[in-house]
């Protein structure tokens, strides 16, 4: 019953995360204002779209093809090409870095270096841990990968807030700083632990290898690009509205919606993110990469179960949260941010709502229909981006609030009317 102890560990993981987030939202809350806190917000939003749009594609690719390359005994090649999109994806988020800087010095309105630099190096390895992090779930070494996860969750708030008293800073730099210490130590240790999974399996390979092991990498290719504009896509659907509140709300919004957006909906997330990290490494061992088999099917009949799942419970705390609110901002939110507890619930609603959407389209990703979901989410994101500016522009955050709700609630009921008309047939 291997899957008991994997299902363990990776929920050991995630819980870790929450807590951590929840009492590393108390605290910060606490000492930081609003205002810092929206700029915080801001810099976390930036290099979550690095990860989304690099991170999260290549750990993607790495978890669909692992078995095809481990199978075929070429680990070492495998790990050459992701290495080559991470060279990829530091020179871009360098070069954009880099473009920041230079436009801070001919328009106001930019960060300063230290700003720029701090959350440029912070999203470079947030890309690291994302990728390792995949490589660990794709080789099922689900222990290593639910204690690092913890750790890591646990530690940057830990050194963020520890720093903040020392220095006795409560900005968002200092805070930055924190998290960047944590990450450093994280990464090294995923290099010390992955070197030692993958290093074995280097040599050389046979005429057929190398044949093998250009077909994957053109595979890898092609299933990785349409992901660089779908993530780019679900980053807009998630982080754009802070952006675009901080344009036409007051500044401390942006901080008091961010913190109560990491309370609310950051934790369906990583619900979601529990049944999608234990199912795709056994899926896609189970599958070849344009096969299909009655495992597979049954294995995603299980995710449709657990997107119900996941909107029957989000609709009931929805109910409870309409009446508790006020308890969740005393515990969890510091004296500044309590007047934003209000949308709690409907925030609570919103992710829910992701979270079953992203179980349900766990399906084209087993299909290689990468390209059908970069169409999918650059049409939501069109959508989205309309309604939040809409919302935003005439009704600041109450429209906004709005906007999000109903985008991911038609989401949701788009994709359970009519994913059968989504999907490819399966003749």
């Amino acid at each position: 019953m291997a899957w008991i102890g994997e299902a363990f560990w990776i929920g050991f993981g995630i819980i870790t995360a929450i807590v951590a987030l929840l009492f590393g939202t108390r605290f910060l809350t606490q000492l930081l204002s609003p205002e810092e806190y929206g700029r915080l917000a801001l810099a976390i939003s930036l290099a979550t779209l690095a990860v989304q749009v690099f991170g999260d594609t290549a750990g993607k690719t790495a978890v669909r093809f692992y078995a095809f390359w481990h199978e075929n005994g070429m680990p070492y090649g495998f790990m050459q090409s992701l290495g080559k999109s991470l060279l990829s994806s530091i020179g871009c988020i360098g070069l954009f870095c880099m473009a920041a800087v230079v436009s801070g010095y001919y328009f106001d309105g930019f960060p300063g270096e230290y700003f720029v630099l701090i959350t440029g190096t912070f999203a470079i390895l947030l890309v690291f841990n994302r990728v390792a992090l995949a490589l660990e779930d794709a080789s099922r070494k689900r222990r290593f990968r639910g204690i690092i996860q913890g750790i890591f969750e646990g530690m940057r708030f830990l050194v963020a807030i520890g720093l903040v008293i020392l220095v006795a800073k409560p900005d968002a730099e200092t805070v930055l700083s924190g998290f960047v210490m944590a990450a450093i130590l994280i990464v090294m240790a995923h290099g010390v632990f992955l070197w030692r999974v993958f290093f074995s399996g280097r040599g050389k390979k046979s005429g057929v290898g190398q044949m093998i092991s250009v077909m994957g990498q053109y595979s890898m290719r092609s299933y990785q690009t349409p992901l660089i504009f779908s993530n780019a896509c679900i980053w807009l659907v998630m982080m754009v509205e802070r952006w675009i509140l901080n344009h036409y709300g007051d500044p401390g919004d942006v901080g008091g919606y961010a913190a109560v957006y990491q309370l609310a909906f950051i934790p369906m997330l990583f619900v979601s993110n529990f049944l999608v990290l234990f199912i795709e490494p056994i899926l896609y061992q189970v599958i070849q990469l344009n096969g299909k088999t009655n495992e597979s099917q049954q294995a995603l009949q299980i995710n449709n179960y657990a997107a119900f799942g996941i909107l029957f419970f989000s609709a009931f705390l929805f109910i409870v949260f309409l009446f508790g609110y006020p308890i969740i901002g005393r515990f969890f939110l510091g004296v500044e941010f309590r007047s934003y507890s209000w949308i709690f619930p409907w925030l609570f609603l919103s992710g829910g709502c992701f979270a079953a959407a992203q179980q349900l389209l766990l399906k084209l990703s087993c299909d290689m229909r990468t390209d059908l979901l970069a169409a999918l989410w650059g049409a939501v994101a069109v959508i989205a981006v309309a309604a939040y500016f809409i919302g935003a522009r005439y009704w600041q955050l109450k429209g906004l609030l709005v906007a999000i709700v109903v985008v991911n609630v038609c989401l949701v009921m788009f994709l359970l009317f009519f994913f059968d008309q989504l999907r490819p047939a399966d003749s």
